[in-house]
């Protein structure tokens, strides 16, 4: 296995698991909110759908710009259900397979800036970015469910 099918593998397996965690909470408990205070799971997986969009935009422009996070809020709103969530994942994570895919290997260990964490990223971590963060929330996620008394996840 190439560390580009790692890479891939790793995201849709991580999706994969996102969504059977958020499936598994309580339909009336999709919107609940910790404290009234912390993110939702349909708030989450409206994130989880959307991250493999920002792999194209960092890789094509090998830095971090902020207009590639323009519209996530409006994106977001757009998708009210797991179910949309779901499909809008598969379809992004469709986007990010061919980004991967078609970036040379000679450009991977290309380091950029980027605002969050240690700061400074290969191209190879960045393409990584989505399967890290969709674990993430799969792990929030099985803390609301704990936090309204759910254990069984």
């Amino acid at each position: 296995m190439t560390v580009k099918e790692f890479i891939i593998a790793d995201a849709v397996q991580s999706f994969d698991n996102f969504m059977v965690t958020a499936r598994k909470v309580a339909a009336d408990k999709l919107d609940w909110k910790p404290l009234d205070n912390g993110r939702s799971t349909l708030d989450q997986a409206q994130e989880v759908a959307l991250c493999p969009t920002w792999v194209p935009g960092l890789l094509a422009s090998r830095g971090f710009d902020p207009a590639l996070f323009g519209g996530f809020e409006e994106a977001k709103a757009k998708m009210t259900t797991l179910d949309e969530c779901e499909a809008a994942g598969r379809a992004n994570l469709e986007k990010m397979k061919d980004a991967v895919n078609g970036f040379p290997d000679s450009e991977m260990d290309v380091v950029i800036d980027l605002p969050w964490g240690k700061g400074q990223y290969t191209l190879r971590e960045v393409m990584g970015f989505p399967a890290w963060n969709m674990t993430y929330h799969m792990g929030q996620v099985s803390y609301i469910q704990t936090l309204y008394g759910d254990f069984s996840m």
